[in-house]
């Protein structure tokens, strides 16, 4: 009986962590956690370091993750393998590393350290692939059974624990969602996914409850035009590879890259958002454009 009670605590805690990570708070006061670990790779141009760090007390286990620097001028001097330490920030929509120090510099001695590397972009025209996955409801879809719409996704994971990542993916899904269904033109012709990357514990009672926050509780069928999908290891993989996107788990985080797609009425790639930076006007643009070619 202790064991029962045991695992029904752990199970109700796991839950009360998906039901949080969508919801709408008031703006939080500023987090600071101190961060050490060591340099996996530096992106200049993206303004990123990758680091495989300690576990942060009170805030996420050891993993490696790419952050925001905020001290540009350590991207002339980060090489992979420095061991440093840094101040991660953490707000209500975005976190960033401030404050480095580099406390070791990379022995030559040590392997290289790199993540995947990054796959190639579809081009515009491209086919999309017809993958068969399950979603929050445990029911085979095809993508291909979305032809005819506007098909929006993007790559998530329910255990997210960065607000810049997959939280402000959902909540920018849950801002289109609203603004599809207060446009006529768009409500019949536009559907959107939430695909996840952590097939082993996103299982569709998960993603169901994820969901029901992200698409909003008292919304009349809310998975009507949102759904939240998983599938194998094999079909996910296969999807993010198509989309130029690498991932890989690290002590249960699921460590990885953004992107987001519009997919024609035709089922072909009509425009790619790498990365957090575009907003959902942007999207809604491409919505409009796309269907009144096809009218």
């Amino acid at each position: 009986m202790r064991a029962q009670r045991l695992m029904a605590w752990l199970a109700g805690f796991s839950l009360l962590f998906v039901l949080a990570s969508c919801k709408t708070q008031p703006p939080l006061p500023q987090q600071r956690f101190e961060v050490k670990g060591k340099v996996v790779a530096v992106d200049k141009s993206e303004g990123t370091v990758t680091l495989a760090h300690e576990a942060i007390p009170g805030y996420m286990a050891a993993m490696t993750m790419a952050y925001p620097l905020k001290d540009k001028w350590a991207f002339d001097v980060l090489k992979p393998g420095q061991s440093v330490h840094a101040t991660l920030v953490v707000e209500t929509d975005h976190a960033w590393l401030e404050g480095i120090v580099i406390t070791e510099q990379a022995r030559p001695e040590s392997g290289p350290l790199a993540p995947p590397q990054a796959l190639r972009l579809p081009q515009e025209g491209a086919d999309l692939p017809d993958i068969r996955l399950f979603n929050q409801d445990g029911r085979t879809i095809d993508l291909h059974q979305y032809h005819g719409k506007v098909l929006v996704l993007t790559f998530i994971y329910t255990r997210c624990p960065l607000p810049d990542y997959c939280p402000l993916m959902s909540k920018n899904f849950a801002k289109i969602r609203d603004a599809v269904r207060a446009d006529a033109s768009l409500a019949a012709s536009t559907h959107l996914l939430s695909i996840s990357l952590d097939p082993d514990y996103d299982t569709p009672p998960v993603l169901h409850a994820y969901g029901l926050e992200c698409a909003g509780k008292s919304t009349p069928d809310p998975f009507k035009d949102w759904e939240f999908v998983c599938g194998t290891a094999e079909q996910i993989r296969k999807l993010a590879e198509f989309f130029g996107l690498s991932y890989w788990n690290d002590h249960g985080q699921i460590v990885h890259a953004l992107v987001t797609a519009v997919i024609g009425p035709d089922g072909k790639v009509r425009k790619i958002y790498p990365g957090n930076q575009w907003q959902p006007v942007d999207v809604l643009g491409d919505l409009r454009s796309l269907l009144s070619r096809k009218t």
